[in-house]
């Protein structure tokens, strides 16, 4: 599976990721909200827990990939899915 190279935005926690989409509202590319996996409890957020915070900004959740050690990549994509170039 062929991972997508986008923009890897880091965060450890809920908060951490409201505040950046919240202060990049305008942003119209695709990013990758890297989280850390279970393995990192006090890191750790699940794919619903990101989806949930995506789509409270209005961005929409797309795939998860497993990425390099302990890190997983949810990809977020700013505006309507339909509004985006196929």
């Amino acid at each position: 599976m062929l991972i997508p190279k986008l923009k890897r935005v880091r965060v450890a926690s809920e908060q951490e990721l409201s505040n950046w989409l919240a202060k990049n509202c305008d942003q119209k590319q695709d990013v990758m909200i890297v989280t850390c996996n279970k393995t990192s409890p006090s890191k750790y957020l699940s794919r619903e827990q990101v989806s949930n915070v995506i789509a409270d900004h209005g961005w929409v959740p797309g795939a998860s990939y497993t990425l390099k050690g302990n890190l997983v990549g949810h990809v977020a994509s700013h505006g309507n899915e339909t509004d985006r170039p196929k």
